[in-house]
């Protein structure tokens, strides 16, 4: 009950991307980053750098992309299938890319305010296909970024040590690594695990309550328990909170799940949906644990309601249904949208939840929203509750 939803979530996660890649190139498998006219920097960066062996690279000779590019047809259909294009330009045909940017910081280091460097890095790709967006937008964050701010490094001359002394650091700083990583897969996350924990919180509570009320209403069972010498509001409440409970502990071994799917990502495939290195600091967990239970708690109010609205099994199942196709919209909502949430978003129950643990995953979460988010939820439920209750005359 607690882990095969969960354990076909994260598989669900790792498949996704693959279908999106198939429906977009036509193929499971990543094409390679063409590289053209690498320098001996980019070369030697590739080899030494274990975030680049993310990617595949196919490199050409100026002299053979030349001779590619002739057939435009090819290399629009490659274009589509998802290859991206990565050409090195120095601005002179005489000198290499490496020289026109080792040139450039000598001027820097000789004090010229002028310095100009004509070194260039063109990537190319489908831009109406999302696939090559998502490759092409990861490929320049990852590795060309780090790759230019490695170039004073390899190419910087004297400009890389004047005005100051040398000193040394460690080859590999754990703090700076987590967060570099941190900052990448937290981005993805807030994305998709918010989503992920509505359907999986939503799903399990339907059941859960179709189970455990419009089913034994409906086998007569919850004639035969209220004949025990047990006050119906007890009974319920009770079943509502083994509802919760359930619910909650659920979804948390789903969360641990999609932690552990993160950090066994250890090669930061282009295509995740959740890249290497997914945390949370412990106010940001609690915030996110703490979402949990009370959105778990709504959901059941809403669902109870229903079911004592309702007194056909199949209506029921039907009804309760219908909010998967609300969750699943604002799963691809959330997956795609460009802002943050509004002010008004937060007053929207559910709703609220996934932006709120979004943001926990983007370290952006602020008190008021945490108490507006917790005190709404936690209302409504109570009052949901007590309305069906009431109506029920359950004492």
């Amino acid at each position: 009950m607690f882990l095969l939803p969960a354990i076909f979530l994260v598989a669900m996660l790792n498949v996704f991307p693959l279908l999106i890649n198939y429906m977009s190139t036509g193929t499971l498998t990543q094409k390679p980053v063409t590289v053209v006219n690498a320098p001996e920097s980019f070369m030697r960066y590739v080899d030494d750098t274990l975030e680049a062996k993310a990617f595949n690279y196919n490199f050409m000779t100026i002299t053979e992309y030349k001779e590619f590019s002739k057939d435009k047809n090819e290399v629009r259909k490659q274009l589509r299938k998802g290859m991206i294009i990565c050409l090195f330009d120095s601005g002179d045909i005489a000198k290499s890319f490496d020289d026109e940017v080792r040139d450039y910081y000598d001027e820097v280091s000789l004090e010229n305010t002028e310095a100009e460097s004509n070194a260039v890095i063109y990537v190319g790709f489908d831009a109406n296909s999302l696939t090559a967006n998502t490759r092409a937008a990861t490929f320049r964050e990852a590795i060309l970024e780090e790759y230019q701010d490695s170039l004073i490094d390899y190419l910087g001359g004297d400009y890389s040590v004047i005005g100051s002394s040398l000193f040394e650091t460690d080859t590999f700083n754990p703090v700076t690594k987590f967060e570099d990583f941190r900052t990448v897969a937290n981005k993805s996350a807030s994305r998709v695990v918010s989503g992920v924990l509505m359907i999986m919180m939503y799903y399990s509570t339907y059941s859960l309550v179709i189970d455990m009320f419009a089913s034994e209403r409906d086998r007569g069972f919850m004639d035969k328990l209220i004949l025990t010498p047990v006050s119906r509001k007890k009974i319920y409440t009770g079943k509502i909170l083994a509802i919760n409970v359930i619910v909650t502990f659920s979804s948390c071994v789903t969360l641990a799940l999609l932690f552990l799917s993160s950090w066994l990502n250890r090669n930061n495939d282009a295509m995740s949906l959740l890249p290497f290195g997914m945390m949370l600091t412990p106010s940001e967990l609690l915030i996110v644990l703490f979402s949990i239970p009370i959105t778990a708690l709504l959901m059941t109010a809403i669902c109870v309601s229903m079911v004592f609205a309702l007194k056909n099994i199949q209506e029921i199942t039907v009804n309760l249904q219908l909010p998967l196709i609300y969750f699943l919209g604002d799963f691809f909502l959330q997956m795609f949208r460009g802002t943050r949430p509004t002010t008004m978003e937060y007053f929207i129950p559910v709703h609220n939840t996934l932006e709120l643990i979004s943001e926990a995953f983007m370290a952006q979460e602020k008190a008021w929203h945490v108490i507006i988010v917790y005190m709404l939820n936690l209302g409504i439920a109570l009052a949901v509750l007590t309305t069906t209750f009431r109506k029920e005359e359950i004492k």
